[in-house]
């Protein structure tokens, strides 16, 4: 270990399984914020630059002998079991233990719990996300699971040049039951409104569906997190959302949130904001999404993780 420098390996393997979405956008601001930091020596396991991917390399231990001491922290569920490397999981959310079934399910599950067996330190991105954890995993010791928030890039921001379109806004893949694509067609259909569904475009791209739109539908059942959220309301979009899982957390008072059991009731009353939104000014609640935006940055999500890592060394009296 360089004299004073903090040894963190960076498995980059979510790069070959997503070019866009939430985990790669997480993954971006830390590394980027990793490599300027002059407190760690920042080490790479990069497999679309500089590593070949064995067959079923996602699943796999790394082959790589690292430095010790190290942390090991990787993009998505892997561990490097050698002596003097501590293990470090992030955990976005629980979506396989509620929505996926079958070997897909299996596969994950396994993998999931292998990486938080095997780690001194389990980084969460929102309290929701710990408490769902912790009831799948009562056997994870409270005081080493860490809850960190993701934070919102500044590519969001209003364009006053762009001209607003009125459409309604849903992010994701509407053939994910739980991002409730159902809800927003209805809501579409309640209100003669155009519904326009974005995925997997880059963040310049998003940011102007963002400007253009009347406001975003995020009628998720379940998020991690919820960082569309964040995003809209810092290019100026209004916001209306299920009230469920992480999304309170994120939101707080800057949007609208929404309750019903039944795809009927929820579109109703979504479809009534959106009415509402019509009819009268809504500064006051853009203002107030400016300003819930404020309180995520990813500059306190990278300082966040470094105290995690620096909690590791400290606890193990390495200089």
């Amino acid at each position: 270990m360089e004299s004073g420098k903090l040894n963190i390996v960076f498995d980059n393997i979510i790069y070959t399984l997503q070019r866009y979405g939430g985990i790669s956008v997480v993954w971006n601001e830390l590394l980027g914020r990793a490599r300027n930091d002059k407190d760690l020596q920042c080490i790479e396991l990069d497999y679309k630059q500089k590593i070949t991917p064995r067959w079923m390399e996602r699943y796999r231990i790394p082959a790589y002998t690292a430095p010790t001491p190290s942390i090991f922290h990787s993009s998505y569920f892997r561990i490097l079991p050698q002596t003097g490397v501590y293990n470090v999981t992030t955990v976005h959310d629980l979506t396989y233990h509620y929505y996926r079934k079958g070997l897909p399910k299996m596969v994950h599950l396994w993998e999931e719990e292998r990486a938080l067996g095997h780690s001194e330190a389990v980084i969460c991105v929102s309290e929701n996300t710990k408490r769902d954890l912790l009831g799948f995993y009562p056997w994870l010791k409270e005081e080493q699971v860490y809850v960190v928030y993701n934070g919102v890039n500044d590519i969001f921001h209003p364009m006053p040049s762009v001209q607003k379109k009125g459409y309604l806004l849903f992010l994701g893949n509407s053939a994910v039951e739980y991002k409730r694509y159902d809800v927003a067609q209805e809501v579409a259909r309640l209100t003669g409104l155009e519904l326009k569904t974005v995925s997997g475009v880059s963040s310049q791209e998003l940011n102007r569906f963002y400007n253009e739109a009347l406001c975003l539908l995020y009628p998720s059942d379940y998020e991690g997190f919820g960082l569309p959220i964040l995003e809209a309301q810092k290019a100026g979009c209004l916001v209306i959302a299920q009230k469920a899982s992480s999304i309170p957390e994120v939101i707080g008072e800057s949007g609208w949130l929404v309750k019903h059991d039944t795809l009927q009731h929820m579109a109703q009353e979504m479809a009534s904001i959106v009415k509402e939104i019509q009819s009268r000014s809504t500064q006051e609640m853009v203002e107030k999404g400016f300003e819930n935006a404020k309180r995520f940055s990813w500059d306190k999500t990278y300082q966040q993780t470094k105290q995690v890592y620096e909690n590791i060394y400290h606890n193990h009296h390495i200089q």
